[in-house]
């Protein structure tokens, strides 16, 4: 494997904050410890979301409302593994991204003195930009996506920058799958921050409030969730056209080598429908960045919450106002 160009992430000029001090207490932990999990949720890859027995009802004509959800899930997929295959570290290179920042900086100013341990879920963790970050930084992070291309090249950067001198203070294990697949090893671990980059914007609806549940079920009581999505200022009429009956709300690519690429742009107010009442002390922005290394920026809209302590895990109220969100530009 070629080495890593690892430049833009923790360091004096590019990082909002110092590097925490090397402690016990971030010691850098073997992959083996997660061995046992990671076998576990790797197991699931073979099959993601369940296709192949979606595929047999679609033969038999008995094709349902979730074996649709299914076939879309495993596009995306699709799609995503054929991004990773042909371009790999090249795609966005390891700048971390800025909703990451946001995230770093709301934990380390919570935690100053670093006393207590910080595990982050990745969710879509892609080849793990974001997570190198937070383990520099002495998060240990739970790495999950469902392209297996994406993960192995996860591991693969995890390593590298391992064998490169440069210390990792936190601990990381990868998971092909989906939440539940990987929290059914785990069973009845809660994590302290859930972290999602660039993912809910390729969900249907009903994905979309499914996974911000599931973060809720898997998480501490105030634990930090943060999420980015690309927001409907990124609409660009020469590379994207509206997906008719969806107009203003969902987008595909003209070029047709990004079929199945499809956008549904994320407002503040969908967002705070997927939440309800599960967080508290909201904070929004804006943000931009490349798309991919050499490209036009995308428009992301970043929400940064804690999760309420009283919030149910099975059941999120709808909120009906966004007087609690700070919209202030980063």
């Amino acid at each position: 494997m070629a080495a890593i160009d690892f430049s833009g992430l923790v360091d004096a000029e590019n990082s909002p904050m110092s590097r925490p001090p090397a402690t016990k207490a971030f010691a850098d932990l073997s992959e083996a410890r997660d061995r046992p999990r990671q076998a576990c949720a790797l197991g699931k890859s073979s099959c993601l979301f369940g296709v192949t027995h979606m595929q047999k009802k679609l033969i038999n004509g008995a094709a349902r409302p979730d074996a649709l959800r299914a076939l879309g899930k495993a596009r995306i997929a699709r799609t995503w593994e054929q991004y990773y295959q042909e371009r790999g570290y090249e795609l966005w290179g390891f700048s971390p991204s800025p909703a990451a920042r946001i995230l770093a900086q709301a934990i380390l100013d919570s935690n100053p003195r670093r006393s207590e341990r910080i595990e982050i879920v990745d969710w879509g963790c892609g080849y793990g930009r974001d997570s190198l970050y937070f383990l520099e930084l002495g998060f240990d992070v739970i790495e999950i996506d469902v392209s297996e291309k994406a993960v192995a090249l996860a591991r693969g950067a995890y390593k590298q920058r391992q064998a490169s001198g440069i210390p990792l203070l936190g601990s990381a294990s990868f998971h092909t799958g989906d939440l539940h697949s990987v929290f059914k090893c785990r069973p009845g671990q809660r994590v302290r921050a859930f972290f999602s980059n660039r993912v809910l914007h390729l969900l249907s609806e009903i994905d979309f409030r499914e996974a911000t549940r599931d973060a809720m079920t898997f998480t501490e009581t105030d634990a930090y969730f943060c999420v980015s999505a690309r927001s409907p200022d990124d609409f660009n009429t020469t590379l994207m056209e509206w997906i008719p009956g969806k107009e203003q709300e969902m987008a595909r690519y003209k070029d047709p080598a990004r079929s199945g690429h499809d956008i549904t742009f994320v407002t503040k107010d969908r967002l705070l429908r997927a939440v309800g009442n599960a967080l508290e002390d909201m904070h929004c922005t804006n943000a931009t960045e490349p798309e991919r290394v050499g490209s036009p920026n995308t428009h992301l809209l970043i929400l940064l919450g804690r999760k309420r302590g009283w919030v149910s895990d099975a059941v999120m109220p709808t909120v009906t106002s966004n007087s609690a969100l700070d919209t202030s530009d980063p």
